[in-house]
């Protein structure tokens, strides 16, 4: 069946499949079923319309998952409002800049996100809604002035093109870029991931990532309600909880990050763990190391299936098939509804083997950034969306991705994958995480530095390392440095920021100067 809009789509799940669960809160033991949540959700819809709600307008959501992430969610679309997600651990002067930007009408608080606000919004027009669920007493809504009308209408739209979403991407190589996504596009992705996982409505998803983030929010949110499916919906990821949700739910599928897998391996391994309900695990948003990908599926017997996906096109644009099909270790996959190309620096199609950059277009793609003419013009090219990754199809048209063009290490001409030297670091089994990066040097340009952080109670000398590398790379490729830390830099999705890491380094660099 085809919908017209995301709001059709959660009041058909009302309307056909009144009885069955949807949504499910482990900490407050909370479940509640399609026709529930309608109800609730239209109520709230009716509150935001009282409270001078637009049809097109904006509307910013701080709060941590839950009952009431997803409560806030639908019933902004119900009120035909656009979404626009927010970190709420982002400090007031990130979140007021992003605001800004959005030219939001109303935000959407918890108590922890109200702190990411900038104080001066609460002069007088903040309000209070009891949702009563979650366990939380209320949520807080405040009314901005008015955007510009041009800013409303345009975002308005209506069917299909009317605008849905409104998210910012992480930042990982500079200032956010908002991506607007309509309800086609997020219509045709939740399809397109239906399709590649070989969803049902009998599957169990849990939402480990969080909804700010287009992984969390598409793949294991909106799709599950395509598919008529349930979800479990803790507030944030726990190592110590995960295998007891997942067997308490039985749980048959959860997206996460290759940080979050390897954490996994990391705190399990005095304790065996079965997990019978489980079809596949999923990972995306960063590349995920092979080594970790066969321990994962070696230690327990769940398939891990990579996929790639970009913010830019609702999330998923491959994966990996499902058992029996063929899974490529080191692969994003094949191309899931959208139609990609690998192509030359002069647009050119690439042959097999052959690495460019991944260029796509589909219904599940956006049609540009929210004011942002620059970046629309470097990305968005005869109706390809140049994504900056590179890689290469095998001759299977399987998808392989080497880094991103920004973050290719250039040393003394020779251009060198961060990805490559990851992979080498991560067949140590005491390294939890691990990235390389490359650092300014007087003599070759760019020099190699790896950063890793070891497994709780693991031993790893910076010899041990060097000398892995030397073994299984080519001497340019083996970095300067092995530089041991506590904690990685990641982005609100779990995906290690390379840029922090170099700042770091530069102010480590600094530091030994002045000694």
């Amino acid at each position: 069946m085809s919908f017209e809009s995301l709001a059709q789509l959660i009041k058909h799940r009302a309307v056909h499949d009144c009885e069955r669960l949807f949504v499910s809160s482990p900490e407050q033991q909370t479940d509640l079923t399609y026709g529930e949540f309608y109800q609730a959700a239209r109520k709230f819809a009716q509150y935001l319309e009282q409270q001078g709600l637009q049809n097109g307008a904006r509307v910013a959501v701080i709060l941590d998952n839950g009952v009431d992430w997803v409560l806030t969610f639908w019933g902004i679309l119900l009120a035909g409002g656009v979404v626009v997600p927010l970190n709420p651990r982002f400090k007031p002067s990130e979140s007021g800049g992003l605001l800004a930007q959005a030219g939001v009408q109303l935000i959407i608080a918890d108590v922890e996100g109200a702190r990411a606000l900038p104080p001066e919004l609460f002069a007088g027009s903040a309000r209070r809604y009891q949702s009563g669920h979650d366990g939380r007493q209320e949520l807080l809504i405040v009314t901005l002035p008015q955007p510009h009308p041009t800013t409303v209408s345009a975002a308005a739209g209506s069917g299909l093109e009317a605008e849905a979403l409104l998210l910012f991407t992480s930042g990982s190589t500079g200032v956010p870029k908002g991506v607007v996504l309509t309800h086609g596009n997020l219509l045709a992705e939740a399809g397109f991931i239906q399709q590649g996982h070989a969803l049902t409505a009998q599957d169990i998803s849990l939402c480990i990532l969080p909804f700010f983030h287009i992984n969390g929010l598409v793949i294991t949110l909106i799709t599950p309600v395509f598919t008529g499916g349930r979800a479990i919906i803790p507030r944030r990821f726990s190592a110590g909880s995960f295998w007891g949700w997942v067997n308490q739910y039985q749980v048959t599928w959860f997206s996460a990050v290759p940080t979050i897998l390897s954490i996994l391996l990391s705190r399990d391994k005095a304790c065996p763990v079965q997990a019978p309900s489980l079809r596949f695990a999923r990972s995306a948003s960063s590349s995920l190391p092979v080594a970790i990908l066969q321990e994962f599926e070696q230690r327990y017997q769940v398939p891990v299936i990579e996929a790639y996906g970009l913010s830019e096109a609702g999330s998923q644009v491959a994966t990996n098939p499902l058992p029996p099909g063929v899974r490529k270790a080191g692969s994003v996959g094949l191309a899931a509804g959208n139609e990609m190309r690998v192509v030359d620096e002069n647009g050119n199609t690439a042959a097999a083997g052959v690495a460019g950059e991944v260029i796509l277009r589909g219904a599940n793609v956006t049609t540009g950034y929210l004011n942002n003419p620059a970046a629309n013009q470097e990305s968005f090219k005869q109706g390809w969306f140049y994504t900056g990754d590179l890689g290469y199809f095998d001759a299977d048209g399987y998808l392989f991705l080497t880094g991103r063009r920004k973050e290719l290490i250039n040393r003394a001409g020779e251009k060198i994958s961060p990805r490559e030297v990851d992979e080498v670091l991560y067949q140590l089994p005491g390294i939890e995480v691990a990235a390389a990066i490359g650092v300014p040097d007087s003599l070759f340009g760019e020099e190699i530095v790896a950063f890793i952080q070891l497994r709780p109670g693991a031993e790893l000398s910076t010899e041990t390392v060097l000398a892995h590398c030397k073994a299984y790379l080519a001497d340019f490729k083996v970095p300067k440095n092995i530089i041991c830390i506590d904690d990685f830099p990641k982005g609100p999705n779990g995906k290690i920021q390379r840029r922090r890491l170099a700042e770091l380094h530069s102010r480590l660099n600094a530091a030994r100067v002045m000694e």
